[in-house]
């Protein structure tokens, strides 16, 4: 006879295979992949076109090159008495974009500020910020004697660029490789996040409705508790796994696609290589971290008696999601740190981080072993504890219980 547990697994992942939704959120997976190449880059490459800007010169010698240097903008050098509510009226009238103020001493370390409404766009500043201090590295070599001809052999560009490695693996591209790893951290995010909600609004729907006097009828509490939490997370691998390939496949073509759209060299990465082993340690840390925060969802759904209360007890585990994603800088800065180390050794916060500190080339093989270790006994921990809550919780209805009950449903669950 099939255990009562598979049945209930495979009723949960078929009926949310089958859905419209699951379907749609599996194809958006990727369209959203996609976008989230394409926005920035073609942002990026239409940023800095036909920019409207006035210099306002204290110094006399460096607002006239700087606007000859700036091809394509739109440059005109005002007369230094500009007053500052004269520009600001301009720019809150966008008949220009913004303003550049050279101080008298630039060249000395004097201030050169510019202040506009594209002041958030990072092409526009980078290339605004190359400009200027090429003009003032010009103008100090004059003031020492060099000559022009050779100002403009010592200026030339430099052919830098920044590749990560940690020595155990071929140097990667650092951008690519930090949107490798920003890209996984968000994809287990994001499975984890959806598919924990899943279950937690499937509990309280079955106890609001009190489907589930009938269910225990016919199953024991624990083989509900597990065949749902299987069932969905079935689902979520299936859709987790179509979306990392997706996100591989966009990564490694992503100068294809960029080019279809006529953005050129924005593609032309060393993109990390991603083998077996590391698809392995991505999905294992997913399972592992979606049973961990599935069974605190099904504890907490087997707590309250409302859509409105779940929303309210389910807040605190959202913050246990959303505070690793606001730390992944931490990672991405110093993957083989003491903070990296932490945060991907504690079990809340692991199965975000993790992957994308391994993906780094941050982590060793014992380092690894360990976080996956405390994140198993952390798992399975917390499944013996919301196994026990759930079989008294999710019969139980009136006021949230409060800390001394929630102990006594431990005891006896």
């Amino acid at each position: 006879m099939r255990s009562e547990w598979l049945v209930i697994a495979r009723r949960e992942f078929l009926e949310r295979v089958r859905t419209k939704w699951f379907i749609i959120g599996t194809l958006l997976g990727p369209v959203g992949m996609l976008a989230m190449i394409l926005v920035p880059a073609l942002i990026a490459s239409s940023g800095g076109k036909d920019v409207r800007l006035q210099i306002i010169d204290h110094s006399g010698k460096l607002g006239e090159p700087i606007a000859k240097k700036l091809v394509g903008w739109k440059t005109e050098v005002i007369p230094s008495d500009t007053t500052t509510a004269t520009w600001m009226k301009r720019i809150a009238d966008e008949e220009i974009d913004g303003v550049l103020e050279i101080a008298t001493d630039a060249t000395d370390l004097g201030p050169i500020s510019y202040r506009g409404d594209n002041g958030t766009n990072q092409k526009v500043v980078g290339d605004l910020q190359k400009v200027v201090v090429s003009a003032v590295l010009e103008e100090r070599g004059r003031k020492v004697g060099v000559p022009d001809d050779k100002l403009a052999s010592v200026l030339r560009d430099v052919n830098f660029t920044a590749e990560h490695t940690t020595g155990d693996k071929k140097e990667t591209s650092g951008a690519a490789a930090f949107f490798v790893g920003y890209a996984v951290m968000f994809i287990l995010y994001m499975a984890i996040v959806l598919y924990c909600a899943n279950v937690l609004r499937s509990i309280v729907q079955e106890k609001t409705s009190r489907v589930v006097e009938l269910l225990v009828a016919a199953a024991k509490p624990h083989s509900l508790l597990l065949g749902k939490i299987l069932g969905v997370g079935a689902v979520g691998l299936v859709q987790i796994s179509v979306w990392l390939g997706m996100a591989l496949a966009v990564m490694h073509g992503r100068g294809t696609i960029l080019g279809w759209f006529g953005i050129k060299g924005a593609g032309a990465f060393n993109i990390p290589a991603i083998g077996g082993l590391d698809v392995a340690v991505i999905l294992a840390y997913f399972l592992l971290g979606y049973f961990f925060y599935a069974a605190l969802h099904a504890a907490v759904g087997a707590m309250v008696s409302s859509d409105q209360e779940s929303q309210q007890a389910q807040a605190p585990l959202i913050m246990l999601l959303v505070i690793p994603v606001a730390c992944f800088s931490v990672i991405t800065n110093d993957p083989r740190g003491v903070g990296a180390q932490v945060l991907t050794t504690i079990p809340f916060s692991s199965p975000i981080l993790m992957p994308m500190r391994y993906l780094l080339g941050g982590a060793t093989p014992a380092q690894l072993a360990l976080s996956l270790g405390i994140l198993a006994l952390s798992m399975a921990g917390v499944v013996w504890l919301a196994a026990r809550i759930y079989r008294v919780g999710i019969l139980m209805y009136g006021k949230r219980p409060t800390l001394r009950e929630l102990a006594r449903w431990i005891r006896y669950g």
